[in-house]
Formats: C-alpha cells, sequence, structure tokens
C-alpha cells in the first residue's frame, strides 16, 4: 500500500515523506497505516529499493494562528472559491535501515547503510510482512545489523521505536525470544540511564 512521497531529507539515510491526503489519491492511508515503527520501502531504481521504518510524524497547518473573519466557511469554499488549496500536510521521518536488491526472481537484502539514494518524488509504500521477516534474516537466523545506527541517532523517541520493533519480532522469531528479551531490557535500561 502506497502511503506518500518522498519531499526532501536530513541526510543519506534520513527521509521526509508527505502523506497522501483525502483529495490526492482515491483511499488515502489511514493514520495507522502511517503508524510509528512501521516499516515501509522506497523505490531507487527497477531493481533496488530502500527499507526504512517511520520513526516520527509532524502536522503543518500553516493556517494556524489565522483566526480573523472568513467570507466563505469550509464548506462554501468548493463553490466560492473553487481554486483554494488546503495546506495543510502530515509529514512522517523515515530512518532509512537498509535495502533490498531484486537479481531475477531472488531479492537480496542488506542492512548495512545503502550507497544509493532515491529521488524526490519517490512513491513510498509499506513493507509487507513477509518482507519485514526476510530482511530480518540472514542464512536462516535473525539478524539486527542496524540497529547501532539506529542508535547513533538523536530522537527523543528511539528506545520505543527499537523496543517496538523488538516487541515484534518476538513475535516473529520464538526461538530468537531470550535474546530479544534481553535486548529489549538493555535498551530500557539505557533509557532510563541517560534521562538521569
Amino acid at each position: 500500500m502506497e502511503i506518500g512521497r518522498v519531499v526532501g531529507s536530513n541526510d543519506h539515510a534520513d527521509y521526509i515523506v508527505q502523506v497522501y491526503g483525502p483529495a490526492e489519491i482515491p483511499s488515502p492511508p489511514a493514520p495507522i497505516d502511517r503508524a510509528f515503527g512501521k516499516f515501509v520501502e522506497i523505490p531507487v531504481d527497477e531493481h533496488d529499493r530502500l527499507i526504512g521504518v517511520i520513526y516520527t510524524t509532524q502536522l503543518l497547518n500553516p493556517e494556524y494562528g489565522n483566526l480573523g473573519p472568513r467570507l466563505s466557511t469550509p464548506q462554501e469554499l468548493p463553490v466560492f472559491s473553487p481554486d483554494y488549496l488546503a495546506e495543510t500536510a502530515t509529514l512522517i521521518g523515515v530512518a532509512v535501515v537498509g535495502s533490498a536488491h531484486r537479481l531475477g526472481t531472488e531479492t537480496v537484502y542488506d542492512q548495512e547503510t545503502p550507497r544509493l539514494a532515491s529521488n524526490v518524488g519517490a512513491p513510498v509504500a509499506l513493507l509487507s510482512d513477509d518482507e519485514i521477516l526476510a530482511f530480518h534474516q540472514h542464512n536462516g537466523r535473525l539478524r539486527l545489523a542496524y540497529f547501532p545506527r539506529l542508535q547513533a541517532r538523536p530522537f527523543p523517541s528511539l528506545p520505543d521505536l527499537l523496543c517496538e520493533i523488538v516487541d515484534r519480532l518476538i513475535a516473529a522469531f520464538p526461538s530468537d525470544r531470550r535474546r530479544l528479551e534481553v535486548a529489549r531490557q538493555n535498551i530500557r535500561w539505557h533509557a532510563a540511564v541517560q534521562v538521569r
């Protein structure tokens, strides 16, 4: 499911995505589709995609503070001002955690920083559950090589994001439950120590 388009980036692995609004596509994404911790894909070319995770949401409303009188109500705008554009937007931050490369019928996943970047206007779609699991496996074993890079990014909700990912992986990889629970405890402990 496509949820929006790339409108910019903060760096090579941190993308800004504008979520589709009600008038842009027939079925715009619901809030759950752009939720914190969701994995997404961003195409680079016909063979390569970036894999990322949603880590923040920003709501933009340029009219905030313009509380002056209006000649038309919001319901009357399409009739009296058909050229009026609502300039509100929902932006999400996507931290790129790896990539997917298609080789014939096979897809190879990599959790290193991708060499290639996407383009402004590239569509952003939710990653399927099967692809999330495939991205987190290497030779049949659980792999979390991107965790140290995510931990180096300074944003306040990072511990919650990491724990959200770990919780999802605990359900998907029951044989690795003990290791993942220890990782979760360490994340929470470090978050508590850093706050003090």
